[in-house]
């Protein structure tokens, strides 16, 4: 899970209003500085509309914020893919010609959305033929085609420089690109149509690529040793590195989504699962030596500015559902209580005949804390149980019961499981061959002073080991949701890890995205379920999936106060109080 501090958060928040308010798509949405909509990742966009152009000094980031907006407005994304050819550079050319026809088609009335495009086109040429992009043929070729096609559907020149440079090579294609440029710009209001021409102007261009390698040698010898990035354009083809099942799909709440996630989890297994063990953490740890870390977390939270009253106050605001208006009666003033009007003769100088109505907020909800307690998280251990202790005592007094797990393994590389497995002559998909540690740091019944000495157990490092994270989201989760009940409780489940599942005999026996999917299909699985909010927190940098919700997360050990106020802000701009809540 990548890091992400606050001050990215708000400028992501920033930029996914912009297109939400462009684009009328209310799902759009900037997390990790990555593109989703319908909470799907949008993997293949317009290279000149790539997001890490916005931190580019060349780039003007209105032109690549409004050019996705008009993209998600004005183009089926569908009917897009199912078109899109095979191959880089057949791809790439479809996409850019795409993304020129949605933008030529920008509003007569949205004229400034029209100029920022086209300002952030030509700012993204222009460095391309800057940073070495034309010196081969197949890149002045691209950009002959991609400058002559955005001149014909906008109406407008390029700079003289760009044109000078592109001028000897339009004019070798001139007779065949010429007809081509006539059916594009009448066919840009319809999106198949258009697309068919794209294809034979790719058609042209491959042809002319295929010869050109076929009768100069040199080129030849170039391509065996260039790589996809050889073009100078951040461009990864659709069709590449796709999953076999899409779990972030919009289709994820159907019942046929339902179902292949289920039986995707259910292929998950396990070789030996008679040595996994589930224990309080503090049992563990001789009494003097956690006294010992309780200390220390009480010294850390104290050096601490932490305005405990405020927070409380706004974590209960955020944990709060709105009940339905009822009338409150006996009041001084309002509407006329015709049931109270004798009081006007037996109490008349205090006549409470009124009644207002009034809304109500009722706090119902639980929270867990699942901690990732790997090797790599060690590190962080003191800030991170500073975080959890602070964030509990902050919800316990807002009104919200909270439990504080955590996951690792008893063991490094394997253990009994893994010696059982060799000893067996290692059959081939073993499943997860390590035992798995399960900690509970706090349960539900236990109150935050009670519970104190059991999160300082945060600070041990032998609990730091290896991770299975899968197992123990769906763990966490289960837990929660049992402890409510019947009851629609507002379930929220926060996991704070710093990247990838990493059990190294596991891996090694069943490949390397063994524990990762199992690990994406679990928080597809969490997403899905009633009454549960699943959040993510980084700390570190490696995963980069899909959760929903996500919180940011600041190295500094000295910043949990603002650490907390930045959650808070965090969770009401990722609209918590979700529907299913209610």
């Amino acid at each position: 899970m990548q890091t992400q501090t606050h001050l990215d958060f708000e400028q992501q928040q920033q930029y996914g209003a912009m297109i939400r308010s462009l684009s009328r798509e209310k799902s759009a949405q900037i997390r990790d500085w990555q593109l989703f909509h319908n909470a799907a990742p949008l993997e293949s966009i317009a290279p000149h509309l790539n997001l890490e152009n916005l931190k580019a000094s060349w780039a003007y980031p209105r032109g690549v914020l409004d050019g996705i907006a008009l993209r998600l407005r004005h183009s089926d994304a569908a009917l897009h893919a199912s078109l899109t050819p095979e191959g880089m550079i057949e791809s790439l050319i479809f996409e850019v010609l795409e993304q020129i026809r949605v933008e030529s088609n920008c509003p007569e009335e949205l004229k400034g959305c029209r100029k920022n495009t086209q300002t952030q086109f030509i700012a993204w040429m222009q460095q391309f033929i800057a940073s070495g992009g034309v010196e081969g043929s197949i890149g002045l070729l691209l950009v002959t085609i991609f400058s002559t096609v955005w001149m014909k559907l906008n109406s407008q020149p390029i700079p003289q420089l760009m044109q000078d440079i592109v001028e000897a090579t339009r004019a070798g294609i001139a007779q065949e690109m010429g007809p081509l440029l006539v059916k594009l710009k009448a066919s840009r209001n319809n999106q198949e149509a258009y697309a068919q021409v794209v294809h034979e102007v790719i058609g042209l261009a491959s042809g002319l690529i295929a010869d050109e390698y076929r009768n100069n040698p040199s080129i030849r010898t170039k391509r065996k040793n260039q790589s996809a990035t050889h073009l100078k354009i951040e461009w990864v083809p659709p069709h590449a590195g796709k999953v076999a099942v899409d779990f972030k799909s919009p289709a994820s709440n159907s019942s046929e989504q339902r179902l292949i996630l289920k039986k995707s989890l259910e292929k998950y297994h396990v070789y030996n699962s008679s040595y996994d063990s589930e224990s309080e953490a503090k049992k563990k740890i001789r009494s003097a030596q956690l006294a010992t870390y309780q200390d220390q977390l009480n010294q850390e939270i104290a050096k601490q500015n932490i305005p405990w009253a405020k927070l409380i106050r706004i974590y209960q605001q955020i944990f709060s559902s709105q009940l339905p208006k009822r009338w409150q009666t006996t009041e001084a003033e309002g509407l006329l209580d015709r049931r109270y009007l004798i009081r006007a003769a037996t109490s008349p100088l205090q006549p409470a005949l009124y009644k207002q109505l009034a809304t109500t907020s009722k706090v119902n909800a639980k929270t867990t804390l699942l901690i990732d307690c790997s090797g790599s998280m060690k590190e962080q251990r003191v800030k991170i149980a500073a975080c959890v202790d602070s964030l509990v005592r902050i919800l316990e007094q807002a009104g919200i019961k909270t439990e504080v797990l955590g996951y690792s393994t008893s063991t490094w590389q394997g253990g009994r499981p893994f010696k059982e497995w060799r000893k067996n002559g290692q059959p081939p998909n073993p499943g997860r061959l390590n035992e798995r540690a399960h900690w509970i740091f706090k349960d539900f019944d236990t109150n935050w002073r009670r519970s104190r000495a059991g999160i300082a157990a945060l600070l041990r490092p032998e609990i730091y080991a290896e991770s299975v994270d899968g197992e123990a989201l769906i763990w966490a989760a289960e837990r929660l949701q049992n402890s409510s009940g019947s009851q629609h409780t507002n379930n929220t489940l926060i996991l704070f890890s710093d990247g990838c599942p990493m059990d190294r005999a596991t891996i090694e026996a069943n490949g390397e995205e063994f524990l990762k999917n199992h690990l994406l299909q679990a928080i597809a699985w969490c997403e899905q379920q009633p009454y549960l909010q699943l959040w993510g927190c980084g700390i570190g940098s490696e995963l980069r999936p899909a959760f929903q919700h996500r919180l940011s997360w600041d190295d500094d050990p000295n910043n949990i106060a603002s650490t907390l106020k930045n959650w808070a802000i965090e969770f009401k701009a990722s609209s918590f109080t979700n529907k299913k809540y209610l």
